[in-house]
């Protein structure tokens, strides 16, 4: 039997998914197939090549527009054919034994079914209207009627639990980043610093409204141990948008919003229904002993921003035609910011 225990990293497994999937297509089609002639693009030796496989692969590039389309198709079709001649060398020096391959064969069998099975849990779910669009842009000024841009410097420290009282006292007496930056180099503390101008609604839609009350000049830690994030709003400006222009971006952010929580709310559930016991060094599950859920934050510093979403699906919401225009006079950011960066060495 196959061993599971070596599951690779989210990121690698879908790194590994377009790769992996290509061998298992090529694979089912390795041999003698009985494929209707008129079906067939292509034959590769003793293998055929379907205009289905061509249409699949079109089918995940969005970006053809349908007088592409006779263009595009022959790219996909020599590139399937160049995919199957790998394949069937592949298969030829039985690199499908390797156990690596297998693995990676797996994982994308994985992936594949539980995308197909959330794709599915969420097809019940519909578009929000004008009117829950409208609601959500009445109750979130800050991202709408009141939207700012912000000039940000931050700043993330490598502060040891010792120093991080300190640090965060330094802070409050702080006029300026670059202050408070020369504060850490006389401390002897590490630092990395950069800067970036973000329109509200850019920011991590748990920093919305935190950020709305803020003033120029005023700064936020963001993140405890091991690290300190802190974030300076350097200046800002008032750039509202209008309902008519930020319908399209709420209506889709709603949506996307609740095909996660249906997500959320079926894996909930498949979690309380099934028996589920870690085992060796995983004993405890989440919290245990050295897991992320087991560091507390160090006395003294104050109480955290609310964190940005957690989700490895994080919800990004881009108001069309938003981004901010150059700083003009008067709107309190200085054009030179941005050219400027954070000045720290």
């Amino acid at each position: 039997m196959m061993r599971r225990d070596k599951k690779l990293p989210r990121g690698a497994r879908w790194l590994l998914l377009p790769a992996a999937v290509g061998v298992l297509v090529g694979m089912a089609g390795c041999g003698e197939r009985k494929v209707d002639a008129t079906q067939v693009a292509a034959r590769v030796n003793q293998s055929d090549i379907t205009v289905h496989q061509v249409n699949f692969m079109l089918q995940q590039d969005h970006s053809v527009r349908p007088d592409q389309l006779d263009a595009a198709s022959k790219r996909v079709l020599e590139s399937l054919i160049d995919q199957e001649l790998a394949v069937q060398k592949s298969i030829e020096l039985k690199l499908d034994r390797d156990p690596q391959v297998v693995q990676a064969l797996e994982a994308a069998r994985r992936e594949v079914l539980a995308r197909a099975y959330k794709e599915r849990v969420t097809q019940g779910v519909t578009r929000a209207g004008s009117a829950e669009a409208r609601s959500f842009y009445d109750t979130t000024p800050a991202l709408f009627k009141e939207r700012r841009v912000y000039s940000l410097q931050e700043l993330v420290i490598d502060a040891p639990a010792a120093k991080q009282a300190w640090v965060v006292d330094r802070l409050a007496k702080a006029k300026t980043a670059d202050e408070f930056a020369e504060a850490l180099k006389a401390e002897g503390l590490r630092y990395t610093g950069s800067h970036a101008v973000k329109p509200a609604e850019q920011l991590p839609m748990g920093l919305v409204d935190r950020f709305a009350q803020m003033k120029d000049g005023e700064s936020a830690v963001l993140s405890d141990a091991p690290n300190l994030r802190v974030v300076f709003v350097a200046a800002s400006r008032i750039e509202p948008v209008s309902f008519e222009r930020a319908a399209p971006a709420i209506e889709q952010y709603l949506a996307t919003l609740a095909k996660r929580r249906a997500i959320d709310d079926n894996l909930k559930a498949l979690r309380t229904a099934a028996q589920i016991s870690y085992q060796g060094k995983f004993v405890g599950g989440p919290g245990a002993a050295g897991g992320p859920a087991a560091s507390a934050p160090a006395a003294g510093l104050p109480s955290m921003v609310p964190p940005p979403e957690t989700s490895p699906e994080p919800v990004q919401m881009t108001v069309p035609d938003a981004a901010p225009p150059p700083a003009s006079a008067g709107s309190g950011m200085d054009p030179n910011i941005a050219k400027k960066g954070m000045g720290l060495k």
